[in-house]
């Protein structure tokens, strides 16, 4: 993909503005249970931890998209984004880094 085919500056910004802001939302806990998710997800959810970003979970396809992205400062972000998801989620912090 060439230069030309870049998202424009201010598009950029605004995607990282807004993932930026999605990192810092916490949902109520009673939201958890309004949130469009499978059943057993919001269970699990609202029993077992804070569920305090589990908004996360809805946009997590558009989150794996963004993964590829050329911006560095946007894919950094996204990266945090989905940590929070499997802390959402109760998965074990991975050992892994990028690049290793």
């Amino acid at each position: 993909m060439s230069r030309e085919n870049s998202l424009p500056a201010a598009r950029v910004e605004k995607v990282i503005f807004t993932l930026k802001e999605l990192e810092l939302l916490v949902v109520h806990s009673d939201t958890v249970s309004q949130l469009p998710l499978h059943p057993s997800l919001k269970e699990c959810l609202t029993k077992e931890n804070q569920a305090r970003r589990s908004h996360l979970l809805v946009l997590f396809p558009s989150l794996c998209e963004l993964v590829i992205s050329r911006e560095a400062r946007v894919r950094e972000l996204v990266q945090q984004l989905l940590r929070y998801v499997t802390t959402e989620l109760g998965l074990p912090k991975s050992s892994l880094t990028v690049g290793s």
